[in-house]
């Protein structure tokens, strides 16, 4: 008995001890230059609003009514799927239909799957994506990376 008060005793001290040890502070010593270097990253990454991921290409128009195709097909994506950005690009001669920012393939799947039932043209493809959707207020604001193709022809 007297063996196991003693143990008790000295696993208590022991965990004070390490208590007292943890409540220690540490005090960092560095270049400032490693300070601006961090402070630049930053800012480009606030600049830098897209990065490579996954996006799922529905479908390509190419001859007479293309962009009018193309812009109906994005409107119906965005009215089916309206947490789901659509996306048309021109590539000459094509207008390419495509949807979603998905950071990785799995990702993308779920909404392929029930555009494939739909439209059966439908791929996940690499891509620059957006950032990730975070909040309500980012499904309404513009898109980064899509290029205004309703003025430009």
């Amino acid at each position: 008995m007297y063996m196991i008060r003693r143990i008790c005793v000295l696993v208590m001290l022991s965990l004070s001890v390490f208590s007292i040890k943890c409540m220690a502070q540490v005090k960092i010593l560095a270049d400032g230059r490693l300070q601006t270097i961090l402070e630049r990253h930053i800012e480009y990454n606030e600049m830098s609003r897209t990065i490579m991921g996954y996006r799922i290409r529905v479908n390509t128009f190419t001859g007479e009514n293309a962009k009018a195709k193309a812009f109906a097909l994005k409107q119906e994506i965005m009215d089916t799927y309206p947490d789901t950005r659509a996306y048309v690009s021109f590539d000459e001669p094509n207008f390419i239909v495509k949807c979603g920012d998905y950071i990785n393939r799995l990702d993308a799947y779920e909404m392929y799957l029930r555009l494939k039932d739909q439209i059966n043209t439908a791929q996940i493809i690499r891509d620059w994506i957006n950032n990730p959707i975070i909040s309500e207020e980012d499904l309404k604001a513009p898109e980064y990376f899509e290029e205004d193709l309703e003025s430009n022809f």
